[in-house]
């Protein structure tokens, strides 16, 4: 009697193997990658807009894809370049679409949009989503700012949206720097849906705002100051500044970042003194409790809860990182 040939295993339901190709991780897309190539089926899935939909609702959060920096070259003058690096592997982002702004300072990056100043000291300012590619430039507001940062957000944050997939909806800029004129500091509002600076609030106070990376909790905005230990605020839904102290002085350039908490409140990371080496703060990854370290060896992420260290990119000229967080998707 021949012997039975083994029996051939069988198929999984596709309704199986998508609840088994939902669960890979969003922060390796290496995975997503290799997945999508072991068969058809698989690749008929995994770029399903239904099933991205549903990956991007599953994980409720955005992925941590890398920073940006300013590159400033010796002999530059003011100019910068806008450089990425990327956490992730392979890299989701559009490296080459960064030719574009050769010679423009990033003033933030937040909600999958990324805010340029084109021009110097002047108030030019462009919102680039790389998602989508679209670009916006702003007009400038009425009453010029001096030694102004900005900062860019979905325009449904005090309404309580999740920032799990919102890039490419209207937004909102909030643009805060000095006034000369007055002696004070002043803020404007630009909404993307008006097309227009709608608001503007200004506070009898003698600082000026740093171009560190603002940090966002609830409905406020928070901006370093310089020289001194003080942190400015504004509020979206009352149109109104406030100074707050912070609990150490901090520099012009580098040293010291502000942090989102997970319970609500504001938090202040900055190094300490070893004579040995250079260490400084450069940035915070907001929702991810992530610090951004620049050191003689390189860049690190510390995880403020577990204190996780990484590498992530080699030795610079790091003044301030601003992280990239983005709905993403690799297949």
């Amino acid at each position: 009697m021949a012997p039975q040939r083994p029996r051939q295993p069988s198929e999984l339901m596709p309704e199986l193997v998508e609840e088994i190709l939902i669960r890979l991780p969003p922060d390796d897309p290496a995975t997503l990658v290799r997945a999508s190539v072991v068969c058809k089926r698989w690749r008929r899935i995994l770029t399903d807009p239904t099933f991205r939909r549903r990956y991007s609702v599953f994980h409720r959060a955005p992925t941590l894809i890398g920073f940006l920096y300013d590159c400033h070259t010796f002999g530059g003058g003011e100019g910068a370049t806008p450089r990425f690096v990327s956490t992730l592997t392979p890299s989701p982002f559009p490296h080459r679409a960064l030719v574009d702004y050769d010679g423009c300072r990033i003033l933030d990056c937040r909600h999958g949009r990324i805010l340029f100043n084109t021009s110097g000291e002047s108030v030019n300012l462009v919102v680039w989503d790389p998602a989508t590619g679209r670009r916006q430039r702003l007009p400038e507001p009425r009453v010029p700012c001096w030694h102004y940062t900005a900062a860019v957000l979905c325009a449904a944050t005090v309404h309580g949206c999740d920032h799990v997939c919102c890039h490419g909806g209207p937004f909102l800029v909030v643009l805060a720097g000095f006034d000369r004129a007055r002696n004070i500091l002043r803020s404007h509002l630009y909404s993307s849906e008006a097309g227009a600076w709608t608001a503007s609030a200004d506070l009898p106070y003698c600082n000026i705002t740093s171009r560190k990376p603002s940090a966002l909790i609830g409905g406020d905005l928070y901006f370093v100051l310089v020289p001194r230990d003080m942190i400015l605020r504004y509020n979206m839904s009352k149109n109104c500044l406030s100074i707050i102290r912070s609990p150490a002085e901090h520099e012009v350039h580098g040293g010291a970042a502000l942090v989102p908490m997970e319970d609500g409140s504001l938090g202040f990371a900055q190094a300490l003194y070893i004579q040995s080496s250079t260490c400084e703060v450069v940035g915070a990854a907001e929702r991810f409790g992530t610090i951004f370290v620049a050191t003689d060896v390189g860049v690190f992420t510390i995880e403020l809860k577990s204190g996780r260290k990484r590498k992530v990119a080699e030795p610079g000229e790091y003044s301030a990182i601003f992280s990239f967080m983005s709905c993403f998707y690799a297949p």
